[in-house]
């Protein structure tokens, strides 16, 4: 779905000022490759937005474990070993593809090249809610789309111990509300016009 449905200003946190919900709106909607979407504050700790490389990830249809790049969809202190629980800890996140993958497999579907252009420049300009652009950087060596709709979760103690894994970056203040608006429109449509009975 195109995000541009939807009125950010709907989706914006409680605690910010009027004045900051509509700095952040103007930002959001105004999103461009310039915008800075990561920070490296946080290299010793898990949280939400992160983006790590070579994190398991299985193919189900294979049923194969690979390592991929994967962004965090996980609530920070949902997965934070400090927090005592009855069950263990499950961290869940979204695989990370490469752009220009994600075309290369648009063109061997048989889809028209202006389409592709038009569907690329889209999920580039933040407009695909299922979703969000990665632009290159802060370990990011190629552009990316973390697949919203293709989310799972592991054990914590699984994606601790993969030894393979290495933390890239954590999404700035401004990607961590893009992602939180993303997936409170992806999953929870509240403007889905379905009357429920």
């Amino acid at each position: 779905m195109n995000i541009d449905r939807f009125d950010y200003k709907d989706f914006l946190p409680y605690y910010l000022t009027a004045e900051q919900k509509l700095g952040l709106a103007g930002a959001l909607r105004d999103f461009s490759e310039k915008t800075n979407l990561y920070t490296t504050d946080f290299a010793d700790e898990t949280l939400q937005g992160d983006l790590w490389g070579q994190t398991p990830l299985m193919d189900f249809p294979s049923g194969k474990i690979r390592s991929v790049r994967v962004l965090v969809i996980s609530n920070s202190c949902d997965v934070s070993p400090d927090n005592k629980r009855e069950l263990p800890i499950y961290i869940t996140y979204a695989p990370v593809i490469g752009l220009a993958g994600y075309a290369s497999v648009l063109e061997k579907s048989g889809i028209d090249t202006d389409a592709i252009k038009s569907k690329i420049q889209s999920i580039r300009e933040q407009k695909i809610t299922s979703m969000l652009f990665l632009p290159v950087g802060y370990g990011m060596d190629e552009e990316g789309v973390a697949l919203l709709d293709r989310v799972t979760s592991i054990p914590y103690r699984s994606f601790d111990n993969h030894a393979e894994k290495t933390k890239l970056t954590s999404l700035s203040q401004m990607g961590h509300y893009l992602l939180s608006f993303k997936l409170a429109i992806h999953f929870c449509r509240m403007h889905e016009a379905i009357a429920r009975g």
